[in-house]
């Protein structure tokens, strides 16, 4: 019984690690990222020795094989990895530069970012990671260093955003004071244009060029998700009441415009109807044009009317128009609806390409149909490693 136990363990722990190695540096496991290949080898020495005490001749050799295709299997992806990795951060004959002036992307390495602000990146995401060990002196002499790296290499000044909501989603705190959420400060009868202006002014100080806030999503008339484990709109929205979330939103917005930093208007088209949580899955709208249009998208419409804000796209599947890909990646949502039908002429971007919505359906596949679109700038923003993946991608396709 002993031994049955031991192999199917045993047994367990290699489709385990099949399914490791087929989805190395998955963004699901960048937690351990830093140890990803540690941990792997070790997984891979205890399958052998296990493997080695086993008395069927077959199980030995079938654990010894296939643990040694799995090894090769992760060793040519690493390797390739790190190939096209320095390709792309040598970037000869600017070979990368204009895939580059589309992507906005986080980073965890200074002297990486630098290297790719010369090679004409748009611009980069600044998260709590980037404020550990900083001063706010520190991380605005780091910006301002990047930006003259851009004026020496005769490019344009790097777009620097953030998302700093206020409330829970403050990912420049303590670095930027602290704020309670626009939703809850305008309940307490506090000026949103004021809001705005003070959040605006902190920004610019650091040197933010575009604040990722506010959230137009309608407050759901439904309790969440108990799978939505980041998405929580209904802690972040402002009201159900459209005209409400225009009122206290478009103020805001001109606050933060009046401090010298761009809104930008999130998650198109409103996550208030969607039940999954996009960071981890997949997730549908069944309203029709129509019916978005008399009530999430009312907040959307009002507030681009006056202002030059940008618009985050969210990664749902708007069944009525695209029932096979997400807005991020939909030819027909972007250039039918946003542009052609809706007008919208502002700045585009996507939310995170790393979320879950869009790696577990093809990441190459997502980036590829993305960049294809009219949408100005695809974000890169919690696996920034995963940059090198979309260049290599969109690259592939092209040559």
């Amino acid at each position: 019984m002993k031994r049955v136990v031991v192999s199917i363990f045993m047994f367990s722990l290699l489709f385990i690690n099949a399914i490791w190695a087929l989805n190395f540096r998955d963004p699901h496991l960048l937690f351990i990222r830093d140890f990803e290949i540690l941990f792997f080898l070790l997984s891979s020495v205890f399958l052998v020795v296990s493997a080695m005490l086993q008395e069927k001749k077959w199980i030995r050799v079938f654990c010894l094989v296939f643990t040694a295709i799995l090894l090769v299997i992760v060793s040519k992806n690493e390797y390739y990895f790190y190939k096209y990795k320095n390709e792309i951060l040598l970037n000869e004959s600017n070979q990368f530069s204009l895939i580059n002036k589309r992507f906005i992307v986080g980073f965890n390495d200074k002297n990486q970012i630098k290297r790719l602000a010369v090679n004409g990146i748009a611009g980069i995401f600044l998260t709590k990671r980037n404020i550990q060990g900083e001063t706010h002196n520190s991380l605005k002499s780091f910006i301002e260093e990047l930006q003259e790296i851009r004026k020496e290499n005769d490019l344009p000044p790097l777009i620097i955003t953030t998302d700093q909501e206020g409330g829970a989603v403050s990912r420049l705190s303590p670095l930027v004071r602290q704020q309670e959420s626009l939703a809850i400060a305008s309940s307490k009868g506090e000026s949103s244009y004021e809001y705005g202006k003070m959040q605006g002014k902190w920004l610019n100080e650091l040197g933010i060029t575009v604040n990722f806030s506010p959230v137009l999503d309608l407050k759901p008339n439904r309790p969440p998700s108990k799978f939505d484990f980041h998405s929580l709109i209904a802690t972040r929205a402002i009201s159900s009441n459209p005209i409400e979330v225009v009122n206290v939103a478009l103020p805001y917005v001109k606050g933060l415009e009046e401090s010298g930093v761009k809104a930008t208007l999130k998650h198109f088209p409103g996550l208030a109807r969607v039940q999954s949580d996009t960071h981890h899955f997949s997730a549908r709208l069944n309203a029709d044009i129509p019916t978005l249009l008399e009530t999430d998208l009312v907040p959307f419409r009002e507030i681009l009317k006056s202002t030059s804000s940008w618009l985050m796209l969210s990664h749902v599947i708007l069944e009525n128009v695209d029932p096979e890909n997400p807005i991020t990646t939909s030819s027909l949502v972007v250039e039918s609806i946003i542009r052609s039908k809706l007008g919208i002429n502002n700045v585009l971007i996507t939310d995170d390409l790393t979320m879950g919505a869009i790696y577990n359906r093809g990441f190459c596949k997502s980036v590829a149909q993305s960049y294809s679109t009219t949408i100005n700038y695809l974000l890169i923003a919690y696996d920034d490693e995963k940059y090198f993946t979309a260049i290599k991608c969109i690259r592939s396709l092209n040559e």
